[in-house]
């Protein structure tokens, strides 16, 4: 079964109409309701007399206007008698005379792609002053009398036209003509009812095509069936149907004309079923035959009622709710974005909840809106993102000294404080304008619609969320990636993905250092391990140096025991003088390896800072200890002993010069 197939709503709304009035006593419809017999003598049976002109209908009778349309002058004559009108044109034929009317009267070339002889097509003739041009196929537009070459062409089609005619015969005009207009006026039912025919042709052996013989849009199916290279067999009813024709065939295709009953579509079916024994497969469409008494209610203004949208263009949308025709939607009634379009908001087949706004029995329209019922709806909406703490996401439309004003949807605003903006001070709000921001409503008031907003919250527990996140997956002895944040004094801190972890000024390098900016700057990114983890209290120890290889590891693969080499003093001791041979590795040379002499004090030979030579006595890795000599590395020739002085001279008091400085000239010696 085809997704679209059967009774299109406006056959099926005049139908109801008909039947319905019925009820009061005889009608008459103007000419056939709709192209099928069968349903032509159920209406007869019910009460429904077709006649081919009003002079035919007696005074005061009512008169049903059939779902093709009459050309204007025919409604008034059918007013002038008095007689009572119901029109059941259908609400895409109307919209096609009246396009037509608004072409001519602006001075327009109009062309017509479709069946002259066609009703639809003669009415629409009718409100054009029979001055449009009617053409059926691409040969006819080489063939067009009176058309000025010259001048821009507007093209409609009839509402049951093939998409793909209407296609060539605009590329044949435009080789005639220097612009074309395009309306596309087929119905959209029509165009849905043909592509799902023309899908189905793709996957079955034969399409059977069920309507009238005098059904334009059930010609134009069995016509898309056939382009599709599939055998297609027209019938009229299950009588029509030669079970002959099925021989062979594995899978059928079933479609339907708009104006073929549902119980038409049934007794083929069925016969199908019992000649063939084939198994029907409904799985898309269900066929139901609904009493057409029943598909007209009532309706009041502010009545609430769900329909289904058969038509959208970027002024209004035709909405299907039951009533005897389509609903019509205006654009300004429904609340959309500053980018939106009506026709990007709403789409063909969806159903949605509308509100009566007005309703105009004279010309039986009724109007609709969906802005209080949009707004009801979104404040719900805000209502209970305000009590679950939903984050929620508006797009910035305004802003002030003061914050930012946030579209939330359905006519709403929301307002957002400087102070709740960021987790850091915004001097100018106008870099916002125009984003997306996610935020939490943290104030709501119904009676002057006040929604404050908070973008600093969502921030806030974004941020708290991560920290915990990291707190639990960090352990003591992982290697990460960070960044230097901050540099302080005593160390620095790193931030390693949503918190920060500090590296003591001790574990920032091997060699020893007295700020960490001699290491480190802010933006550096490092790897460092993680020497400990305090979740409750937010702590994360960290060091950089131990991210890195232990210098200690590389010395005994650099020197050797008696190699001499350079080294920085690095500090003094009353014990002896600490000398760097590489980053982080130092060695000692002791006080009485710094002089081939006695040496009361380290600083008496060297001072911190110096570059000296010094021979390496020892390596011990294990226990991080070298032994250096300065004295060895540049060893000198020992001083000879001093001759033994001359005893002085008594100079009368019984003591001599020995006597009084003899300590001083032993000292100078020792120190030459």
């Amino acid at each position: 079964m085809a997704e679209k197939a059967g009774f299109c709503a406006g056959v099926k709304k005049a139908v109801a109409l008909a039947l319905a009035a019925a009820k009061q006593g005889l009608i008459y419809s103007l000419g056939p309701l709709a192209h099928n017999e069968h349903l032509i003598r159920h209406l007869a049976n019910h009460g429904v007399q077709q006649v081919d002109d009003l002079a035919e209908v007696p005074e005061g009778a009512t008169v049903i206007i059939r779902t093709h349309g009459v050309r204007p002058e025919v409604l008034q004559a059918a007013a002038e008698r008095g007689l009572n009108i119901i029109n059941a044109t259908c609400v895409f034929v109307q919209k096609l005379q009246q396009q037509v009317a608004d072409l001519i009267e602006a001075g327009q070339q109009v062309v017509i792609v479709g069946a002259r002889r066609h009703p639809e097509v003669q009415g629409v003739l009718g409100w054009g002053r029979d001055q449009p041009f009617v053409v059926q196929s691409p040969e006819e537009v080489s063939q067009l009398q009176g058309l000025d070459v010259t001048r821009p062409v507007a093209v409609v089609a009839q509402t049951t036209q093939q998409v793909s005619i209407l296609d060539e015969i605009v590329e044949k005009l435009k080789e005639l003509v220097p612009v074309v207009y395009i309306y596309n006026t087929i119905c959209n039912a029509t165009a849905l009812r043909q592509q799902a025919a023309s899908d189905l042709a793709q996957k079955v052996d034969a399409m059977v095509v069920i309507g009238s013989k005098s059904s334009s849009n059930t010609q134009k199916l069995a016509a898309i069936c056939r382009a599709a290279g599939v055998r297609t067999i027209e019938v009229t009813d299950a009588e029509n149907l030669d079970a002959a024709q099925l021989q062979g065939l594995r899978t059928v295709g079933v479609t339907a004309g708009a104006s073929t009953p549902d119980w038409l579509i049934k007794e083929v079916i069925g016969k199908m079923e019992n000649e063939k024994n084939l198994e029907v497969q409904e799985e898309q469409v269900e066929v139901e035959e609904v009493p057409m008494e029943e598909a007209i209610r009532d309706f009041s203004v502010g009545d609430v009622v769900k329909g289904t949208v058969v038509h959208v263009s970027d002024d209004e949308a035709l909405v299907d709710i039951g009533y005897k025709s389509e609903g019509i939607l205006p654009r300004q009634e429904v609340i959309l974005a500053a980018d939106q379009t009506l026709s990007t908001a709403l789409q063909v087949g969806q159903e949605l909840e509308v509100q009566i706004r007005k309703m105009d029995n004279k010309e039986d329209k009724v109007y609709l809106s969906r802005k209080a019922l949009e707004r009801q709806q979104r404040w719900e909406e805000l209502e209970e993102a305000f009590n679950n703490g939903t984050v929620l996401t508006g797009t910035v439309k305004d802003t002030v000294k003061a914050g930012m004003v946030v579209d939330l949807g359905g006519g709403y605003d929301g307002f957002m404080p400087g102070s709740l903006v960021d987790v850091r001070y915004i001097p100018d709000f106008s870099v916002f304008l125009n984003q997306e921001l996610r935020f939490k409503i943290i104030e709501m008031r119904k009676e002057n619609d006040k929604v404050i907003l908070s973008r600093k919250q969502v921030l806030e527990e974004e941020a708290q969320a991560k920290k915990e996140a990291v707190l639990n997956s960090l352990q003591p002895g992982q290697i990460i990636r960070g960044t230097v944040k901050r540099l302080t004094n005593f160390g620095a801190f790193v931030d390693v993905g949503g918190i920060d972890g500090l590296v003591h000024i001790s574990e920032i390098a091997w060699h020893r250092i007295e700020t960490p900016d001699e290491v480190l700057s802010v933006g550096d990114e490092i790897d460092v391990k993680v020497t400990e983890v305090i979740p409750e209290r937010e702590r994360i120890g960290l060091s950089l140096r131990q991210a890195q290889p232990d210098p200690w590891t590389q010395i005994d693969k650099q020197y050797q025991p008696g190699d001499v080499v350079e080294g920085k003093v690095t500090r003094l001791v009353d014990f002896g003088a600490f000398v760097e041979l590489i980053p982080g590795v130092e060695g000692l040379v002791h006080i009485s390896q710094m002089a081939n002499y006695h040496v009361k004090h380290p600083s008496d030979v060297v001072q911190q800072g110096d570059t000296v030579k010094v021979k390496i006595l020892d390596i011990n890795t294990d226990a991080k200890r070298v032994s250096l000599s300065i004295r060895e590395a540049a060893p000198r020739p020992k001083r000879e002993p001093q001759q033994q002085a001359q005893p002085q001279q008594d100079s009368g008091t019984g003591l001599t010069l020995g006597d009084v400085f003899g300590d001083l000239f032993t000292d100078m010696n020792k120190d030459k």
